[in-house]
C-alpha cells in the first residue's frame, strides 16, 4: 500500500472504530470530507478487486446469537470473523457471547 493509501486508510479505520460520522471526523481532524469519501470509495474498490466477494446477507435476515457450549479441547480453538470484504478479525480463542453481541450491535449501527 502506498504512503497516501496508508494515511487515508488509517483515518477511515479510525472513523469506523470510533463510530463517528465522516463529516464530524473530518471537521475534528481538519480534513476534507470529500477526500475521505473519495478515498473510502477508492480503497473499497481496491479491496473488492483483491478478494472474492463473499455472499452478502441482509442484516434483517441475520439470526440472533444462540448459546453454545464447548467441551474442553486439547488444542486452542481459533476463530476468524469476516466482517466485510478485506476486514477479518483473527482471534486466538472464541470471544465471550456478550462481546460478540456488542460487536454485532456496533456493526448494525454502522450499517444504518
Amino acid at each position: 500500500m502506498s504512503k497516501g493509501m496508508d494515511y487515508w486508510s488509517q483515518h477511515l479505520s479510525a472513523i469506523r472504530a470510533e463510530g463517528i460520522s465522516t463529516k464530524a471526523y473530518a471537521q475534528r481532524e481538519g480534513l476534507s470530507v470529500a477526500s475521505l469519501y473519495s478515498w473510502r470509495s477508492r480503497l473499497s474498490r481496491q479491496a473488492r478487486r483483491a478478494e472474492p466477494m463473499p455472499k452478502v446477507v441482509a442484516m434483517a435476515s441475520v439470526k440472533p446469537f444462540v448459546p453454545v457450549q464447548l467441551s474442553a479441547a486439547s488444542e486452542a480453538v481459533r476463530c476468524t470473523l469476516v466482517m466485510a470484504p478485506g476486514v477479518r478479525l483473527e482471534l486466538a480463542q472464541l470471544p465471550a457471547p456478550e462481546w460478540l453481541a456488542a460487536l454485532g450491535a456496533a456493526i448494525e449501527r454502522q450499517v444504518r
